[in-house]
């Protein structure tokens, strides 16, 4: 088997396993004549590609997070520094937050900025400093 026989080998493998995922319902559907097949190519993420943050700069991440004046500074600074939820959990966790599996970001980033800032806002508040 030479190298392309393999490629298409592989090609052929991949499309019948993207088949095996479909569901009865778009396997009936393929019986009909007014549907079709489209492919979509898409890459597989591997688990060194998630962005992970080391524990160490969570701990620099709340001190800031704790020093600002206002929580839309903090909001602003969390929408800046991460672009996805995969390292907002990860903080959230760092924090000993509650993470529910259906929070969304924002609700997480919610959370970190009431488990951050709003605690010293509010302390300040409580002691008459604010």
């Amino acid at each position: 088997m030479d190298k392309s026989q393999k490629a298409l080998a592989l090609i052929l493998n991949k499309v019948l396993s993207g088949v095996m995922n479909l569901s009865s319902e778009d396997i009936d559907k393929l019986s009909d004549k007014g549907y079709d097949i489209d492919l979509r190519v898409v890459r597989k993420r591997t688990k060194d590609e998630v962005e992970q943050v080391p524990f160490e700069d969570f701990k620099a991440l709340v001190e800031k997070l704790t020093s600002f004046s206002s929580r839309d500074e903090a909001s602003d600074f969390l929408l800046r520094t991460f672009e996805t939820k995969k390292p907002v959990e990860q903080l959230a966790r760092s924090l000993d937050i509650p993470i529910l599996k259906q929070d969304k970001v924002e609700t997480l980033r919610d959370k970190i900025i009431e488990a951050t800032v709003g605690a010293r806002i509010r302390s300040e508040a409580i002691k008459g400093k604010a």
